[in-house]
């Protein structure tokens, strides 16, 4: 009878602790896809600006560091901000709308080639940044995705000489899923798996990079 019991009882307990583990999981996988909903809708629901087509030089323009705007005789200025190399060459072209950067930023080198283009929204970076690198030969070196001035998605990164070197995946500017990095030979020297604040897998150094005046900084 004890036995028979004994049993039961430990039946129940191994039910109740897949009944846990299924219901653990099932609210685990509605809050992943709130977060992802809420996300799709942020990024949906920005109002597109067109910009006039108008240039004017930067040197003209005044930038109010404390409302973080481009102004014309102190009224916000929306166009196209202009700047060029000595030699007439185009430096770069930024899109302004109501003083801030909006849609399309694009820096060039001296020979005329790409540097970087940004996208932003409402000053903040929104959307594909590409950079490039003519150190040692004219190569892709960074091409990120933002979401409201946060970085969201895959990111990658390659060196001068054209091998990649990472690639992370991040959730409106934290680590989130598979995050790698390789040397110059292909070799991984760090593989892992961001989830939910945990890391899970090989990291011999820190992924993390950051930005300051849209220039690398590692």
């Amino acid at each position: 009878m004890n036995l028979s019991l004994s049993h039961i009882i430990k039946k129940q307990f191994i039910l109740i602790l897949v009944f846990c583990s299924l219901v653990i999981t099932g609210c685990d996988q509605k809050n992943e896809a709130k977060k992802e909903k809420a996300l799709e809708m942020s990024s949906s629901e920005y109002e597109h600006h067109e910009i006039p087509n108008t240039s004017l030089d930067k040197s003209l323009l005044k930038y109010d560091k404390y409302c973080s705007m481009y102004l014309l005789d102190n009224t916000p200025f929306s166009g196209y901000m202009v700047s060029y190399y000595q030699d007439s060459i185009v430096k770069e072209k930024i899109g302004l709308y109501n003083g801030k950067k909006q849609n399309e930023a694009t820096y060039w080198y001296p020979d005329g080639t790409l540097k970087r283009i940004s996208n932003y929204h409402e000053g903040k970076l929104h959307g594909i940044k590409k950079m490039w690198s003519n150190e040692f030969e004219y190569t892709l070196i960074a091409h990120f995705n933002f979401d409201n001035g946060k970085a969201h998605g895959e990111q990658k990164q390659w060196y001068n000489t054209g091998e990649l070197y990472k690639k992370l995946n991040l959730n409106m500017g934290k680590e989130e899923g598979i995050q790698q990095a390789f040397r110059k030979n292909g070799d991984l020297y760090a593989n892992y798996e961001a989830k939910n604040g945990r890391i899970f897998g090989l990291k011999k150094a820190a992924l993390c990079y950051g930005l300051e005046d849209e220039t690398i900084k590692k």
